[in-house]
């Protein structure tokens, strides 16, 4: 029988410790390890199996916000295709305004401006705008803000579907550039009337670049109420080839940009009298405004987006989402066909 000496025994216990530590550092790195993965997916799909589309709004990174709009577009594959031919339809139909009949947006700009301010449509939204602002300033109460911006007036109140703004809103005058641009009838999410804050800079505003979080495009029509000069705060955007520099980034989360962040040179500024119209891809193009000046700036805002964008419904009983159109208070009692697509919700009862 062997004899094990004592020092034999404490060199295997020392052994067995060794291996004993190193598979617990083993285990415990895989447990961190897998954990950050968890951590990882959670922040990709936050309450999986439904999709969190508030974490892709604000914090989806370009590569999950294009997953999401692709799968979007192969559910809604017969909504968009009814859309292209309502389209098509339209443009055939309507009688075109010779401001905007040939006027084209292209995909490597992102955007197009116009001087719309004799046609009547912007004659009356222009008015309807300056009077709701009066009106606001005449009542004394303080007009919701948030950093650059205040809001002055939305779709619904004071902006009925009789009014000016939502007759130019839902005109060909607009329409028609926009429905060229995405290849289908859009919808209308939004419109309202904007005062610029800029008597200082906002650092975490919108003074700054930035790409508007909708989609991975939309089209915003902005039109201004007031002249707007340099001093003014004026519109200005990046042309969507050079913003591709973070647009085609599949890690980059929307964030705001310095000017530094695009090519030099790049950054075109909007001026124009009153009833300038800015047609911008706000998803495509970053974008900035209402910077520091010595003048007033008024604009009205006009939101077109597709089917794909994060605010509608993926598929029938999909949850609630977690913004709702702001159209829906529109209350439009003569809706045809065409109409009824561009708000895209119940009709008044």
């Amino acid at each position: 029988m062997a004899v094990v000496k004592q020092d034999d025994r404490s060199a295997d216990a020392g052994e067995a410790t060794r291996e004993y530590e190193a598979e617990l550092a083993a285990l415990r790195s895989d447990r961190n390890r897998w954990r950050g993965e968890a951590q990882n997916l959670a922040e990709q799909f936050q309450n999986t199996p439904t999709i969190d589309r508030s974490y892709l709004l604000t914090k989806g990174t370009m590569r999950q916000r294009q997953t999401y709009h692709m799968l979007a577009r192969e559910l809604k594959a017969a909504e968009i295709e009814r859309r292209r031919e309502l389209g098509q339809k339209y443009l055939a139909e309507q009688a075109l305004a010779p401001e905007t009949s040939k006027l084209v947006v292209l995909q490597k700009d992102g955007f197009a401006s116009v001087d719309l301010s004799r046609h009547p449509l912007v004659q009356a939204a222009v008015k309807e705008c300056r009077d709701t602002y009066q009106e606001a300033i005449d009542s004394g109460k303080e007009l919701l803000s948030k950093d650059s911006l205040e809001f002055v007036g939305d779709a619904g109140w004071p902006f009925i579907a009789s009014g000016g703004v939502y007759k130019l809103a839902t005109s060909p005058l607009l329409l028609a550039p926009v429905i060229r641009y995405f290849g289908m009838m859009p919808i209308m999410t939004g419109f309202g009337l904007l005062s610029a804050r800029n008597e200082e800079f906002y650092p975490h505003s919108s003074q700054r670049l930035h790409f508007d979080p909708e989609d991975r495009t939309q089209l915003k029509v902005f039109i201004y109420v007031t002249d707007v000069d340099e001093t003014s705060g004026p519109f200005m955007a990046v042309p969507a080839e050079d913003s591709a520099v973070l647009y085609n980034n599949p890690d980059f989360r929307l964030a705001r940009q310095d000017d530094s962040a695009v090519r030099e040179g790049s950054i075109r500024t909007f001026t124009g009298k009153a009833g300038t119209a800015i047609f911008c891809d706000t998803c495509r193009c970053l974008h900035a405004g209402a910077r520091p000046g010595d003048k007033k700036r008024l604009m009205l805002s006009i939101e077109y987006n597709m089917p794909t964008h994060l605010n509608s419904k993926l598929w029938e009983g999909d949850p609630t989402p977690e913004r709702r159109s702001r159209t829906l208070k529109v209350r439009d009692y003569n809706l045809n066909e065409y109409t009824e697509a561009l708000l895209a919700h119940p009709k008044p009862v």
